[in-house]
């Protein structure tokens, strides 16, 4: 009998589960370096560093997984107005999307079928509807509030959500009419925004208050308050439905719920390890940008403070390794393309 064959015979006999590692590729923004990090989610290595614009903040990817865009923010001297498009199989820039008037691209999302890129533009209180191919902004959808920041969509990508800043609410948006349908007041100064895949429900967390609200979709009012944050910054909701993934850079935490019953399962306080001077949060690790696999079983969230993305199992609620990326990490994204 094989070595391998009989140590699966033993883990089996004695319950134990020979830990799992997840697979992919990762996508990370450094806003200070103006580069993104592609990382093997599966090793935690680095396999390219690519140059983006200037202030990178945001990255989504492709549902085929083969592109990653990078929203250009700027600096406040310097608004940006571009995105970079990554061709993660040749793990260079495929191209850069110029946006003209439209300043301050933050958050953005794919529509199914990969042709048309929803992107925040901040200062126009609009939603930019990109098409991907030819890399022009064909249309906008207003939100009607300021500092539209954040956006989320659900899978079918009939429902769409910023969450505004300034005005302390989110917006319901009709894309086919080019329209906002609804503005839903919540708490102060929102930012992190996810939705469930059937877009019934929207979580948002509050810079101000502290707080995450769940929002009914349909009924266009707060369901439940979630309490005990210092922060909760950016938040990822499981495609399938099961795990709701929360950051929290002010208290170095990262928080995993029940999305259905939206019961704390874990609280993983992050190592306070090798804190970098550029902690946005000073002695924080400050965990920032969150995404997770497909299927729900892995989350990735950047270390702001510390410069590292952190591998999560989400079934453990524990941090399984970790993979270096430049410095500021901020926004990042998961893509299914495997690097042999």
């Amino acid at each position: 009998m094989k070595t391998s064959t009989l140590a699966l015979l033993l883990a089996a006999s004695l319950g134990i589960g020979l830990r799992e590692t997840p697979h992919g590729t990762i996508v990370a923004s450094n806003m200070r370096d103006n580069t993104a990090t592609v990382i093997d989610a599966a090793s935690g290595k680095v396999i390219a560093t690519i140059r983006t614009g200037e202030a990178p903040h945001e990255v989504a990817t492709t549902h085929d997984g083969r592109f990653a865009v990078v929203s250009n923010y700027g600096t406040r001297e310097r608004p940006g107005n571009s995105i970079t498009v990554i061709d993660l199989q040749r793990l260079a820039v495929a191209r850069t999307i110029d946006l003209g008037d439209y300043r301050r691209p933050h958050g953005m999302a794919f529509f199914p079928g990969d042709t048309l890129l929803a992107v925040t533009s901040e200062v126009s209180r609009a939603v930019l509807l990109v098409d991907f191919r030819d890399g022009k902004v064909v249309g906008t959808v207003p939100t009607g509030q300021r500092a539209s920041h954040m956006l989320a969509m659900s899978s079918s990508g009939d429902e769409l959500f910023t969450a505004n800043i300034a005005d302390h609410s989110i917006s319901r948006l009709d894309v086919r009419n080019r329209a906002t349908r609804t503005i839903i007041s919540v708490a102060r100064q929102p930012e992190g925004i996810a939705i469930a895949a059937d877009g019934k429900r929207v979580w948002v967390g509050s810079n101000a208050d502290s707080v995450v609200l769940v929002v009914d979709t349909d009924a266009g009012r707060v369901i439940d308050t979630l309490r005990g944050f210092g922060m909760p910054y950016r938040m990822a909701l499981s495609r399938d439905g099961r795990s709701a993934v929360v950051s929290d850079p002010v208290k170095g935490e990262i928080r995993l719920f029940d999305a259905k019953t939206r019961r704390q399962r874990f609280l993983i306080a992050v190592p306070r390890d090798s804190i970098v001077a550029t902690a946005e949060v000073p002695g924080s690790p400050s965990p920032e940008g969150v995404t997770t696999s497909p299927d729900g079983r892995w989350a990735f969230v950047t270390l702001q403070g510390r410069n590292l993305v952190a591998i999560i199992d989400v079934e453990r609620g524990a941090i399984t390794g970790y993979a270096p990326t430049g410095n500021w990490s901020d926004g990042i994204a998961y893509s299914a393309l495997e690097h042999k």
